[in-house]
């Protein structure tokens, strides 16, 4: 399942922000790895979007449960993840320790493309094509 958490980036942060992501793989490595692992988190991307009025960072985290993540990440005492809620106090401005369940977002209505296969029109397709190969004969 994946999770998609967007926030501002408080004013003056932006290139903070820049090198908190930077040294989350550089800095931290095997910590990093450890502490993803241990929360079930399968892949962790992060932006930082710049426009000319505000910077906003965003996080897409694939993990099993986004609110036992969260959770999970809020309660640690792993030194990484210590680190990790520091940082996204100063830059963001979000406690996670006391936000974590104000940042899942609300799913509003949304459209995708049916993918489900009518098996009567299917069925009429394949007779109609094997109808028309038995005519080229």
């Amino acid at each position: 399942m994946q999770l998609l958490l967007v926030s501002p980036i408080l004013p003056g942060q932006t290139e903070a922000c820049r090198r908190f992501v930077q040294k989350i793989n550089a800095g931290w490595g095997d910590a990093y790895t450890a502490s993803r692992a241990g929360m079930d988190i399968h892949e962790e991307r992060i932006w930082i979007h710049e426009t000319a009025t505000a910077a906003t960072v965003i996080f897409l985290i694939e993990t099993g449960s986004p609110v036992a993540m969260l959770d999970a990440l809020a309660r640690s005492q792993h030194p990484f993840d210590c680190w990790f809620r520091q940082q996204i106090l100063v830059l963001l401005g979000q406690d996670l320790a006391e936000a974590r369940h104000q940042l899942m977002p609300e799913l509003v209505p949304g459209w995708r493309e049916e993918q489900s296969i009518n098996l009567t029109d299917l069925t009429n397709c394949i007779l109609h094509t094997q109808g028309e190969t038995d005519h080229v004969q």
